[in-house]
């Protein structure tokens, strides 16, 4: 073994430290409204979120753990800095309510491998949702302004084997923290009239879960891949339980997600990837009630492109899009969480400043999207767009 890359290794988890100190405390991921990001990876969020066939950085167990086995000694740090505008209305085409905001969402990872067969390391992301209107949500009733936020940052501790040298499995533990507030929310009452659900601040949840894969490198040209996680369970949310997650045995969890992915190498330089990942957010408690959120399980597909156009530069390109997890009909249930971004397209690029240094820069325009409510949730209408810069600094040791 090299004998600095013990230091090297040290440096590399350090780095990684830094993101953990940047996610805590941010409201990371608020701005995604429940549509879980293209990817935490710079690399894959360049290319619509392709990644399960085609690891690029550490940040890969957040899609498939086995693509550890293939990055080599590194250390990420990503930083999508998110843009985005939305526009609600609320029981009534003239009751408007909206807002912009930016954000800035970090994510991270390293990955040592032991021997040509074992790797360790670990990728850091958040998922989630939130809002934050200037106004009530219905006037003259003396309700504060609405906001919420529903955040998650994971950590994925992570070991990948090779079988052989052309497939390897990998297995992450799934170690979460969630973030609860909601304000200013009303529900019906029996006489026809609305009242304030009581704020409870922030609550803060735990949660534990997995998330297996595999990536075969059939030969020279195509590789498959493919993961699965389980529910993300959490503790309950204090003061939250007793009201709003009353239904849900008072804890909200994150969704079991499966995915499949295949990528086609047409040349040494450029290659093709394309996945798709099933999101059960209608076998959660809480965001499947009818008569609340009533969110359905989403199907996502990604397509990407990487290009070697030098051995110092890499172009990418990609497109990402899933069906709605919101309908018409539940507009007025996902007034505080509105999940409605579905579609985007991305591009960027990496250089390698040395042997040991890259960086990667890059932007992701989301489509606008809204939807008009229906039936009990005529008159709530949500829309919702985005644009993000991508940002990424990747340390091989």
């Amino acid at each position: 073994m090299n004998k600095k890359a013990p230091s090297r290794l040290s440096l590399s988890v350090c780095f990684s430290c830094w993101t953990i100190f940047l996610l805590l405390p941010s409201n990371s991921a608020l701005a995604y409204s429940f549509n879980i990001p293209s990817s935490p990876s710079i690399e894959a969020a360049q290319m619509g979120g392709a990644s399960i066939a085609f690891p690029q950085s550490s940040m890969i167990a957040s899609d498939n753990p086995a693509g550890m086995s293939y990055i080599g000694n590194r250390s990420d740090f990503g930083l999508e800095v998110f843009s985005g505008t939305f526009n609600s209305t609320f029981g009534s085409e003239t009751n408007k309510n909206d807002f912009k905001t930016t954000v800035p969402l970090p994510s991270g990872g390293f990955n040592f491998d032991i021997d040509d067969k074992l790797s360790l390391g670990m990728s850091i992301y958040p998922i989630g949702s939130g809002v934050w209107y200037p106004n009530a949500v219905v006037p003259g009733l003396g309700l504060p302004k609405a906001k919420s936020k529903i955040s998650f940052v994971n950590f994925a501790p992570t070991i990948a084997y090779k079988i052989t040298p052309d497939f390897s499995v990998g297995l992450s533990a799934i170690l979460s923290v969630q973030q609860l507030q909601m304000r200013g929310l009303a529900v019906p009452q029996a006489n026809g009239g609305l009242a304030e659900v009581p704020t409870h601040g922030t609550s803060t949840a735990f949660g534990y879960g997995a998330r297996a894969g595999f990536l075969w490198n059939l030969n020279s040209m195509f590789s498959f891949g493919g993961s699965y996680s389980p529910k993300v369970k959490f503790s309950d949310a204090k003061g939250y339980k007793d009201d709003v997650l009353a239904t849900a045995d008072g804890h909200l969890d994150l969704p079991a997600q499966a995915g499949l992915g295949m990528a086609v190498h047409l040349t040494p330089e450029l290659t093709v990837a394309a996945d798709y990942v099933r999101i059960q957010w209608s076998d959660v408690a809480f965001l499947n009630d009818p008569n609340g959120n009533g969110l359905n399980s989403q199907s996502v597909y990604r397509l990407g492109l990487a290009w070697n156009a030098s051995p110092s530069l890499t172009l990418r390109a990609g497109f990402n899009r899933a069906s709605s997890a919101v309908d018409s009909n539940h507009t007025a249930g996902n007034y505080f969480s509105p999940g409605i971004m579905n579609k985007s397209i991305s591009t960027g690029l990496t250089y390698k400043l040395s042997n040991q240094l890259d960086l990667s820069l890059g932007y992701e325009y989301g489509f606008t999207n809204k939807i008009k409510g229906t039936g009990l949730s005529q008159g709530t209408n949500l829309e919702a767009g985005f644009n993000q810069v991508l940002f990424g600094m990747g340390y091989h040791f």
